[in-house]
């Protein structure tokens, strides 16, 4: 083929010139009509067509037009004149022809706009897919025609040719969510296929540069859609973009993509647009493989750099309002770093991709190079070990481009580097970046670039596990062995071009900026190197923890390693002490000038930046920070602190430390900050950069090993814990605040001062005084310095000799402390300060001013430990040694003003918190004296303080609980919030405090619950509870008069105890005892109400013996408690706790007085269940007078408790029988209905007179208000009477009324028909009659059907469908049709009535004909039509209309009945189309007509299509659901009539009915106009597959016609030419001659295997087509009764092995149908091979196809026999049931998706017994009554059900297994029920405990199970008599369904009555 080479348009040079058309102006000639149009036309003249193309050319970014738009009507106005253009086609002919290329290019034109035009109006779909097919038809020349356009060397005949083509694609294009359907896209790859046959595809590459160009010869295409005037580039672009997905563009990418992506950079920016939309829609299909083969073909590292070089274009593309490089940006994120998208792939992190893989996943991106790219570097060791080599070379070739202006390149190659972490280490080597230290822009891009790299995260923590198969969780999979490669690892944290000289160069460096950029890219490397030391550590933790015989551990091993690594790629740490120096001392103390300012802030950046890289170094290299000998505390304390402590507290005493800034400094942190003195970082009054430092310097202390923080400062006279704790005090920064408190609380809990409550350090903290913005300056600062100086001293000591203290708090108060109550000591710091006040007072050796803030700390410490006390004796012990201190001191001459008045404020304070009040002394002593500078500040912080300072009337202010709530309990820990309860609960006894009033009490007690809704932590919710429960007072307020208003919040504590917690049962019992004894001494009971009022909150906690002792209380002085309405409740709940009924139904009469009936039938009900209860009910005895005042009482309880007696008691029930038949008036009342039904069925010595209850059960039956229990009594009754012949209940019937109708009547009509003949006819007529009254009356009313009338509508089908004998009344059942048709065919109940009728009722032919019309003209039938209508509504609707179809052939076998129901028939198995096929059939019986002239117009969509032929109708099914048809194949479907009704509406819908695709297929072959191609697209549709295994259908018939199919498509085969026909022929002589007689039925495997021979052979890309063609070719004759190609399969060795024998498998599972089939399969011991493998394999999936496999075996009863009596298959699924839980430890899956494999396999193989002895049982009954011994197959299920029992089972099991046994159970004189019985019950109350467990049916077979079992067997064996009797009291209690367990009850009660 020729092709022309592209010219540039010169104005000297031009091409041949031809004749031009000159074209009309706008105006000067249009046509009016489509006659004009086609006359016109007719004449094939060039101008008319040009004229009329001028009359309807639109844009392209003007489509889609309106319907109504005068373009296309006129359009229309043609095609209904000339529907398939035959005018234009023709002149393109002679154009042709006659070489006029001016004629052939206008017809192309005219025909290309026409296309394009009508394509996006689906009202002119049909006519354009016609003018298409005719395009691309072999019969027509036109396809010729189109490829000599386009390889024309003229360049107008190459755009006419490819106008053309884009159009036609563009009318059908293929896309990537519908390329599994038959329809879609069949046009648009028949017009490509037309382009690759032609020849016209080679040219593509070439022809896609035209583009068009301005006069100057460039590229330019304007604003404009450049598809409104498009050059060749654009229309190729058209034509090819939709079929980017499709496997026929594929082959030819190699030659069209490369121009495609070069000519991106000159396209406009909407085609950019459109060309990478096209490409993620062909990737973004809904197979994943699919679409990994697809970016595959699509996208190489050429494609991808021309697509980055795009990023810097920033032309806006207008529709989006984006521009081209956010565009291409976002596209290139999309395929690149997205793991199993594009052409990103899943790797392993920093683990080589495993050279296993190379072969096995060769298409999954890995050798994606070799197809589609250049790979010059084969050899490269890194690209062998990459999962992603394409990104890999990219990434190569973009190197230093990453560093762009924009940083847009830059962006993406990070977020590549992110998704693939494996491409880091081989980028730097190839990167040539320039990380030499410079001053310049690039310079810093570069490092900001590496820096990104470095901070990305590391690979996800499964990257570091062991692989798992496919489907596997990776979460539950163990970690590797070895970590990932150090090399690999250490290019991600420290990359090697930024090598050590670089890093010293750049801290080095003479420019701040430089130095900065270099700091932070080796922060973020340290910090990186951080966070994979910890990651590592986390791994090597877990590994340790499971067992393993090797020596270290080699992620140990890997992690001294990486840090050895890393300490080879930064500078020695001294370098970095330098830089730090250097940063520190380059500003002076005090700047002033902007300069100096510049250069402070210059320098608090750098030395934040040292100290980060120095923390970090620290941290993560240990090693090296250990080599240098430095001091981590002169990071906090400066040299010169000496000088600077010494001068601020001379200034301090002075009474000013105030600087000339105006800021308080701390003492001894300022000075000359260098390298030798230290950093100063503890000053509090920084902010920015250095306050960062501060927590860079905190951080590091925290972290350090070895630091002895109690030694003294250099140069100063403190240790380093003064200086944190000054910094506490000082800083105003919150972070820097919670840092410091951390490294205090690492600091101190750790030692014995805070040991013993870790909680207590918070008080100490709390206390000190600390800076605020209202507690600030020089007197603060003076105070903070003497405690901390007093404080620091006392730490020194206690630190030292912590026993002696800890000795001397004991020796205070003896015994007051214990060992096993740590949270009760002290801290030995107190007794230090006590005992170094006491020294330092009375040595003089402190001043009183100092004194006295050591003081006041020590009162709020005091105050802060009243929380952790029992009692106060210890802290009052404490204050006694202070005051006595302070008199010593007086008696030594010491003045010490204001001291004893501190002492006394903590007397007072702990008076206060015993009630007392405050004394005079104190409230007169001066407000400022020895006082704390943040008192205010302090007393807001702390709870004591708040709780002492406020009133009693404050406290009882209502906003008072929330404020106090809000800010001291929501927030606090749980320590906290168990030490402020125990405050608040030595506050509440106060009679004259602060708590006096019951109002404060409350709000206490109030606080006292949030306290507990505010803890989690159950043993610190168990503490709070025992304290607050067992305080005396609070038992006080519980147990008197004295809580009564205080009764809300005491109730809602007691709501805060639960009674399953044992701890909380215990606190409770002490007050019910305490309440039940009030009870039984108050003699007179005149505190009765009062207590039975403190009992209530109590009564869940109530055990059964203390409820009986208050309850003989309260019935002896009942007289005093009736009064008491209002305690009825509680009475009740004490009857319930009593759990005896017997003693309730004993003291009956004074319960009724008492109202207290119902908890008495609670009580007598839950024994009724009982087994052990139920024994005592028997002996029950009530008297009649009883009975009558319980009668009298009216109550709905009281008739409730008859009933209940009546049931369990014979006495009982003879006594109520008695009462009733003496005082007839009590039958009036309906709520005695319930107890006659019972009382009938008393022996006869007990109901030895009637009872006339027909009336009222009448009475009931009509009445809508009763209950629904009842009406059912009601029912029973009248049943029983009619039973009888009873003559009144007959009358009563017919006396009933239309009115009277309901559903009580509906159920007795559907109850009486069942008992139909035993019952007079008479009374169901008559309610028969009624019912289809209302039926009208009802399905003809406006409005919904409510749930009663469509119940009623469900118990007259029913009804009807029983009564077979009492036929309805046509008059009376038409109207009902003629209702349900009109309004109620969207009701299901209603639709199932009128099938009912129509099939029972001989209606009329002309109401038939009445009903068909008015059924097909609804609203129903569009909506049944839609392919969303819900099956259940579709499948009645047919239901009707069949039955009506049935009920007269004579009326319904009409054209006009017939040809509606084409729209609605889908061809499938599903029982609506079946019974559609039905109709059908009768037509084509009583017509003696084929329908196939109407089916062929029949689609996939629904739609009637607008093919002329059957072959369109068959070539438009589903070939994946045909295929799903052969593998399903329903051998039992009979060839006439629908089979039998489906269980659910959806059943079948996945496959198609081989009835009817068989039909088809005999259709299109009569047509006889099937041509070569369409036996192609007969072979695509595997419909000749399905043909074939109609040859293994059961029905003769079917047979018949698959043969007489096959014989017949093989004649017509033979005479035509394609290029499958050879071998189509060959295959089906195979087949023919494998069936030995015409009748003879071949096996399901033979069928199975030439369908799935015939698939391959139509897709030869399939897998199986080279392995079936090798194994067919080899043979002549093919033999049926071997299995086919099993052991090339089953033991396949090459790279396809693991999807070959899955294939095999699969095939065994579908095609294992018959006897036959199972005849196959035993010649070659398929059974013991599958055995052998699946015991051998660890792959889940394998292993469950297996047993999927033997699952079809066993389901044919031939089978099963075989395999249970000679292979022992019983016997091996117990062994491998046992085997499972050990092959799953062997396969290393962990976690749910272990658990879930494990499950399913033994469920499938609870599956697998049960079928085998579902084919084994009917077999071994016959066996038995023969007088044989039972078979051994039934001991190895017993062995088989004991293994399976050993251990716990689920609900799922034990259902399975309780039916199997059922089954078996059936088997005469069988052993295995009671050896068994008692497991399965004991695994039963197993599950009592689990929620939503299914047991119902476990306990219903269980029951059915006892029914069965051999009297014999049980008399011997005591546990399984025990196991049945337990299952029995199970069902009666409800456990198997109301209803069995009434029939159980009513048994029972018969048996007890009888005795």
């Amino acid at each position: 083929m020729v092709v022309l080479k592209r010219k540039r348009d010169f104005a000297d040079q031009s091409e041949p010139s031809a004749p031009v058309i000159i074209r009309p102006k706008a105006g000067t000639k249009a046509f009016a009509s489509g006659k004009a149009v086609k006359d016109a036309l007719d004449t094939a003249s060039p101008q008319a067509f040009v004229s009329f193309r001028q009359q309807i050319v639109t844009p392209h970014s003007s489509l889609p037009l309106a319907i109504n738009h005068p373009t296309v009507i006129i359009l229309q106005h043609y095609l209904d004149t000339s529907p398939t253009c035959e005018e234009i086609f023709r002149a393109w002919q002679i154009g042709d022809q006659t070489k006029t290329e001016i004629q052939a290019q206008a017809a192309v034109e005219l025909l290309s706009e026409i296309i394009s035009i009508l394509t996006p109006i689906p009202f002119f779909r049909s006519s354009v897919v016609g003018l298409i097919n005719k395009l691309v038809s072999n019969t027509e020349p036109y396809s010729e025609y189109l490829n000599r356009l386009c390889q024309s060397g003229r360049r107008d005949d190459v755009y006419h040719g490819y106008l053309l083509t884009a159009a036609a694609v563009a009318v059908d294009p293929p896309t990537p969510t519908t390329m599994g359907s038959s329809t879609s896209g069949r046009l648009g790859l028949k017009v490509w296929g037309v382009l690759v046959e032609g020849g016209s595809v080679r040219g593509l590459g070439k022809q896609m540069g035209m583009r068009r160009r301005n006069k100057e010869g460039m590229v330019g295409y304007g604003e404009s859609d450049p598809l409104d005037k498009p050059d060749i580039r654009h229309l190729i672009l058209r034509t090819i973009l939709p079929l980017l997905s499709t496997s026929t563009f594929q082959a030819h990418a190699r030659s069209i993509l490369p121009p495609l992506y070069s000519g991106l950079s000159a396209d406009p920016p909407i085609t950019v647009y459109r060309v990478l939309t096209a490409l993620w829609n062909a990737i973004s299909g809904p197979s994943i493989g699919l679409n990994r083969r697809t970016s595959l073909v699509l996208f190489h590292e050429k494609s991808l750099e021309h697509l980055w070089q795009l990023l810097s274009r920033q032309d806006v593309e207008s529709s989006t309002g984006k521009t081209v490089s956010e565009i291409v940006e976002a596209f290139l994120e999309g395929i690149t770093t997205v793991p199993g998208q594009g052409i990103c792939f899943a790797d392993e992190g920093w683990y080589p991709r495993r050279m296993a893989d190379r072969n096995a996943n060769a298409n999954e991106g890995n050798d994606g190079i070799a197809l589609n790219g250049t790979n010059d570097d084969r050899s490269d060791s890194w690209k062998r070990g990459l999962h992603n080599r394409i990104l890999g070379n990219v990434v190569r070739k973009v190197g230093n481009k990453a560093v762009d202006d924009d940083g847009v390149v830059g962006n993406w190659m990070t977020k590549v580097f992110e998704a693939c972490p494996e491409l880091i280490a081989g980028y730097w080597a190839h990167s040539a970046l320039a990380v030499d230290p410079r001053l310049n822009a690039r310079w810093v891009g570069t490092m900001a670039y590496i820096g990104r790299v470095i901070s990305l995260p590391t690979p996800s923590l499964n990257t570091f596990r062991q692989p798992v198969s496919a489907g596997a969780d990776p979460s539950t999979a163990p970690f590797r062995s070895h970590p990932p490669a150090t090399s690999v690892i250490i290019e991600s944290i420290l990359p090697a071009p930024l090598t050590k000289i670089h890093i010293m160069k750049g801290l080095q460096h003479t420019d701040g900026l430089v130095q900065h950029v270099t700091a932070i890219t080796l922060a973020r490397g340290l910090q990186k190197l951080s966070v994979v030391q910890e990651l590592f550590s986390q791994i090597e933790k877990m590994i340790e923890d499971e067992p393993s015989t090797s020596g270290e551990n080699a992620w140990r091993r890997g992690r001294r390693e990486l840090e050895m690594e890393a300490r080879k790629r930064i500078p020695e740490l001294s370098v970095i002490i330098a830089f730090a120096q250097k940063a520190a001392t380059m500003a002076p103390p005090e700047p002033e000038t902007e300069a100096e300012l510049a250069l402070a802030s210059k320098s608090a950046m750098l030395t934040e930046i040292a100290l980060r890289i120095f923390g970090l170094c620290n941290k993560t290299m240990p090693s090296m920070a250990s080599e240098v000998k430095f001091d981590v505390g002169r990071l906090l304390v400066s040299a010169s602190s000496a000088s600077a402590e010494r001068r601020a507290r001379r200034e301090a005493r002075e009474g000013s430390v105030i600087s000339d800034s105006g800021s308080v400094a701390s003492v001894g942190t300022m000075g000359t900050a260098g390298m030798g003195g230290g950093f100063g970082q503890a000053r509090g009054d920084v902010e920015g950069f250095e306050a960062l430092s501060q927590l860079h310097v905190l951080q590091l202390l925290g972290e350090v090993r070895d630091w002895n923080w109690m030694n003294k400062a250099a140069g100063s006279q403190y240790t380093y814990l003064y200086h944190i704790l000054l910094l506490y005090l000082s800083t105003r920064q919150s972070v820097t605040q919670l840092k410091t408190v951390s490294l205090l609380q690492h600091l101190l809990i750790p030692t014995l001062l805070y040991e013993h409550d870790p909680s207590e350090l918070s008080i100490w903290l709390n206390a000190l005084p600390r800076a605020s913005d209202s507690a600030s300056g020089p007197m603060l600062l003076a105070q903070q310095i003497h405690l901390l100086s007093f404080l620091d001293d006392c730490f020194r000591r206690a630190i030292k000799t912590p026993y002696r203290y800890i000795e001397d708090a004991f020796a205070v108060v003896p015994d007051h402390f214990e060992y096993s109550r740590p949270t009760e000591m002290i801290s030995p710091v107190l007794m230090t300060i006590v005992e170094q006040l006491n020294a330092k007072i009375l040595g003089q050796l402190i001043s009183t001013e100092a004194a006295g803030v050591v003081l006041v700390y020590i009162r709020r410490i005091t105050l802060g430990l009243v929380g952790k006390q029992k009692d106060l004796k210890f802290l009052l012990a404490i204050v006694g040694k202070l005051d006595e201190l302070l008199e010593r001191a007086k008696e030594a001459g010491q003045a010490r003003v204001g001291l004893q008045d501190v002492v006394q404020g903590m007397k007072d304070d702990l008076a206060l918190v015993q009630g007392a009040k405050q004394s005079k002394k104190s409230k007169d002593q001066d407000p400022e004296a020895h006082r704390l500078r943040d008192e205010e500040d302090w007393s807001t912080r702390s709870f004591e303080q708040t709780c002492l300072t406020m009133t009693s009337d404050q406290w009882a202010e209502v906003d008072t609980l929330a404020s106090l709530e809000s800010t001291f309990i929501r927030s606090a820990d749980d320590a906290t919030i168990i030490r402020r309860a125990s405050f608040l609960l030595q506050l509440l006894p106060s009679k004259k405090g602060i708590l006096s009033s019951l109002e404060a009490k409350s709000t206490g007690l109030h606080l006292l619950d949030q306290c507990l809704a505010s803890l989690a932590d159950p043993p610190s919710l168990a503490q709070l509870k025992g304290s607050i429960f067992q305080n005396d007072f609070v038992k006080k307020l519980f147990l008197s008069e004295k809580g009564d208003d205080c009764r809300t919040p005491l109730n809602s504590l007691v709501a805060r105890l639960q009674s399953s917690i044992s701890t909380d049962a215990g606190l409770a019992e002490v007050f019910i005892l305490e309440l039940v004894g009030a009870l039984k001494s108050d003699k007179k009971g005149s505190n009765m109400e009062h207590t039975l009022t403190l009992l209530q909150p109590w009564i869940p906690f109530l055990g059964a013996e203390p409820a009986i002792k208050a309850l003989k209380s309260i019935i002896k002085r009942s007289e005093t408690v009736i009064p008491l309405l209002t305690l009825a409740p509680t009475i009740a709940s004490i009857v319930v706790a009593t759990k005896d009924p017997s003693y309730a139904v004993d003291h009956i009469k004074e319960l009724v007085k008492l109202k207290s009936i119902p908890p008495v039938v609670q009580l007598v009900r839950t024994a009724s269940v009982d087994q052990e209860k139920r024994k005592s009910l028997n002996a029950l005895s009530i008297k009649k007078g009883i009975v009558r005042d319980l009668l009298a009482t009216k109550e709905d309880s009281a008739f409730e408790l008859i009933t209940l007696l009546a049931q369990i008691s014979k006495d009982a029930a003879a006594t109520i029988f008695a009462v009733l038949s003496k005082d007839s008036t009590h039958l009036e009342d309906e709520r005695v209905l319930p107890i006659v039904d019972i009382l009938l069925d008393a022996p006869s010595d007990t109901s030895d007179r009637k009872l006339d209850v027909v009336s009222p059960a009448i009475k009931v039956l009509v009445s809508s208000k009763v209950s629904s229990i009842q009406s059912e009594s009601a029912i029973r009754i009248v049943t029983r009477l009619s039973q009888q012949k009873n003559e009144d209940v007959s009358q009563h019937i017919e006396k009933l009324k239309l009115t009277d109708y309901g559903l009580p009547l509906a159920r007795l009509t559907e109850t009486l028909a069942e008992h139909g003949n035993q019952v007079f006819d008479s009374p169901i007529k008559h309610l028969l009659d009624l019912g289809l009254q209302y039926a009208v009356r009802v399905c003809s009313k406006v409005g919904e059907l409510d749930t009663d009338e469509q119940a009623v509508l469900s118990r007259l089908d029913n009804a009807i469908t029983t009564a077979e004998d009492i036929p309805p009344e046509v008059q009376l059942s038409e109207p009902v049709v003629t209702a349900i048709i009109q309004d109620r065919l969207d009701n299901e109940e209603a639709i199932r009535l009128a099938v009912t009728l129509a099939r029972r009722v001989d209606m009329k032919a002309s109401f038939i004909r009445q009903q068909l019309q008015a059924l097909l003209a609804s609203s129903a039938y569009n909506r049944c039509i839609d392919s969303s209508c819900p099956a259940s509504t579709r499948l009645n609707y047919i239901r009707l209309l069949h039955s009506l179809f049935a009920a007269s052939t004579y009326v319904s076998c009409q054209p006009n009945f017939i040809e509606p129901l084409v729209p609605l028939y889908r061809g499938t198995l599903s029982e609506s189309d079946r019974l559609i096929l039905n109709m059908f059939q009768l037509f084509e019986g009583y017509r003696k007509l084929s329908v196939s002239s109407i089916l062929r117009f029949r689609s996939a969509s629904g739609i009637i299509g607008s093919g002329n032929r059957s072959f369109d109708a068959l070539t438009s099914l589903d070939p994946q659901k045909v295929f799903a048809t052969c593998q399903a194949y329903p051998l039992r479907r009979p060839l006439r009539g629908y089979g039998k009704a489906s269980r659910q509406p959806e059943d079948g819908e996945g496959t198609y009915d081989p009835v009817f695709v068989m039909n088809l297929l005999t259709s299109t072959m009569s047509e006889g106009t099937v041509t070569g191609l369409d036996w192609v697209e007969i072979l695509r549709s595997n419909v000749l597959g399905l043909t074939i295994c109609g040859l293994s259908s059961r029905d003769k018939e079917i047979r018949a016609v698959a043969g007489y199919t096959m014989a017949k498509a093989y004649h017509l085969i033979n005479k035509k030419p394609f290029y499958e026909r050879n071998q189509l022929l060959y295959t089906l002589r195979l087949l023919r001659h494998s069936i030995e007689t015409t009748s003879a039925r071949l096996p399901t495997l033979t069928t199975l295997f030439f369908a799935h021979a015939l698939r391959s052979l139509a897709n030869p890309s399939h897998f199986l087509y080279p392995l079936s063609s090798r194994f067919l070719l080899q043979r002549h004759v093919f033999d049926p009764t071997d299995t086919p190609m099993l052991y090339s399969m089953l033991y396949a060795s090459g790279d396809g092995w693991k999807r070959e024998r899955g294939w095999i498998i699969r095939f065994l599972k579908d095609g294992a149908r018959s006897e036959a089939d199972w005849r196959v399969i035993r010649r070659r011991k398929v059974w013991s091979l599958l055995a052998t493998m699946f015991s051998s394999s660890l792959d889940p999936s394998f292993r469950r196809t297996v047993l999927q496999a033997m699952e079809s075996m066993v389901t044919i009863p031939a089978a099963a026999r075989s395999l249970v009596l000679r292979d022992g298959l019983i016997v091996w699924l117990s062994m491998q049931w046992t085997n499972i839980t050990r092959r799953q430890t062997d396969s290393h899956l962990k976690g749910t998706k272990a658990q879930t494999w494990e499950k399913d396999e033994k469920a499938m193989i609870l599956n697998l017994v049960e079928k085998v002895c579902v084919n084994m049982i009917p077999t071994e009954i016959e066996r038995v009554k023969e007088g044989k011994e039972i078979g051994n197959w039934v001991g190895h299920v017993e062995i088989f059900f004991k293994t399976v029992l050993d251990a716990d089972v689920d609900a799922g099991r034990l259902d399975v297994i309780s039916r199997i046994l059922y089954r078996l159970s059936t088997i005469p004189r069988l052993k295995l029920t009671t050896a068994i019985i008692h497991l399965l019950v004991d695994q039963l109350k197993k599950l009592d405990n689990s929620s939503g467990a299914p047991k119902a049916d476990i306990t219903s077979f269980l029951f059915h199970i006892g029914l069965n079992a051999d009297p014999e067997s049980l008399r011997s064996d005591v546990k399984a008599k025990e196991a049945l009797e337990e299952v029995g009291w199970r069902v009666e209690r409800g456990d198997a369904g109301g209803e069995l367990a009434e029939w159980v009850r009513k048994e029972r009660r018969l048996v007890e009555w009888e005795k």
